[in-house]
């Protein structure tokens, strides 16, 4: 047993130098140094960076699958099926695309930049993304009926939404 933790000992060293700590496990106590420079990302827990990537790749995600499904509105681009429409207020795929590229993409990688950079009330932002990435996926879902990729994001949404719950709130 005592080779499995000897060979964590320099992954561990990593994360804590990641976190701003020296390789001592201590933090200086001035707030000077290496350590008050990194961004309030690196300073702060695993939550929030985990709830930062997490916003940004779906946030990216949402900009391009909108792009490509608005750039081609017959859905070729993302093998869409234009049948799947029939029914819903849309006529192509234009503009759920748009709304995909904006409402998820932008909102994801605007809140993800809020959320990385630390600012006021990202936590707020955070947690409006991912409830709104849920009522996202629940209009998708009233519209054109149960898809797996609805299910998935619909999850991200409700994760985004956990961990932005578990930050610390804004102090005034």
């Amino acid at each position: 047993m005592s080779w499995l933790a000897a060979d964590f000992r320099p992954l561990t060293a990593l994360i804590r130098v990641m976190q701003g700590q020296s390789m001592s496990g201590v933090t200086p106590a001035s707030g000077r140094g290496p350590a008050a420079r990194l961004p309030a990302l690196r300073r702060s827990g695993g939550t929030r960076r985990a709830l930062v990537a997490l916003e940004l790749v779906t946030g990216a995600t949402g900009l391009a699958g909108g792009v490509l499904l608005a750039a081609a509105p017959d859905g070729s681009l993302l093998r869409a099926d234009p049948a799947t429409l029939a029914g819903t207020p849309f006529t192509d795929w234009r503009v759920p695309g748009v709304l995909l590229a904006g409402l998820v993409g932008g909102g994801f990688l605007l809140a993800g930049w809020w959320q990385w950079r630390g600012r006021r009330h990202a936590r707020d932002l955070s947690m409006a993304a991912g409830l709104g990435l849920v009522c996202f996926e629940a209009a998708e879902l009233g519209w054109l009926g149960f898809q797996p990729l609805e299910a998935v994001f619909a999850v991200v949404g409700v994760t985004v939404t956990g961990l932005a719950w578990r930050l610390p709130e804004a102090r005034p």
